[in-house]
């Protein structure tokens, strides 16, 4: 009967852990959580996104010890697996377009061979929030989910980067079938940009 008992209550308690997993969190409750997002999501998938940003910075910080700027970005298909990633490179390449996102989409579409990605249902995780350029970019490339880090108003705070214009982007990218959620670990985030402005690495910009 012991036995018994003991049987049930691990049956439940996995049971219980299982559903917590792919419980379904909404909009309105990712807001409370401090988290910027266009669409639902599921915890178990959160949990993997906040894990994949939180080595995504790792790397961020390792790179710019290897003249890399300080912005770094993934690309995973939908079973996990890795299928592209890319600092920003800039200064390195001594070219202006030369951002995380745009190097890695790169990748993404020789690896495929095919300009458009969306069959292959792709996931960029990024250090932090694309800048008008890269928000392009991944718009026709045909990614369908983004996960980033740091939001673009902190930062211009921290680095002086110029983000660009970007009215009302989450929201368009909602109706264009593209989920966006923000603000993910970004206090890990933004340490390595106040490590990287510190350190007194360039912040590339045109003059004007």
């Amino acid at each position: 009967m012991k036995k018994l008992s003991v049987f049930i209550l691990l049956a439940f308690l996995f049971t219980s852990a299982a559903v917590w997993a792919d419980e379904v969190i909404t909009v309105r409750e990712l807001k409370r959580m401090n988290i910027i997002a266009n669409s639902p999501v599921k915890r178990s998938e959160l949990e993997t996104a906040k894990k994949i940003i939180l080595n995504i910075h790792a790397k961020t910080e390792e790179g710019v010890k290897n003249g890399k700027g300080p912005f770094y970005a993934e690309i995973y298909d939908k079973n996990g697996n890795l299928v592209a990633a890319s600092s920003n490179s800039v200064v390195e390449d001594n070219c202006s377009i030369y951002h995380a996102e745009i190097d890695t989409l790169i990748k993404a579409h020789k690896k495929f061979n095919e300009y458009n990605l969306a069959p292959m249902d792709l996931t960029i995780y990024i250090n932090a929030e694309p800048c008008i350029m890269c928000m392009g970019a991944i718009m026709w490339s045909g990614v369908k989910t983004i996960y980033y880090s740091v939001p673009s108003k902190e930062v211009e705070r921290i680095t002086g980067f110029d983000e660009g214009y970007k009215p009302d982007w989450i929201k368009e990218f909602k109706k264009r079938g593209i989920n966006v959620y923000g603000n993910i670990e970004s206090e890990a985030g933004e340490k390595v940009m106040i490590d990287y402005v510190n350190s007194g690495k360039e912040i590339y910009k045109p003059t004007r």
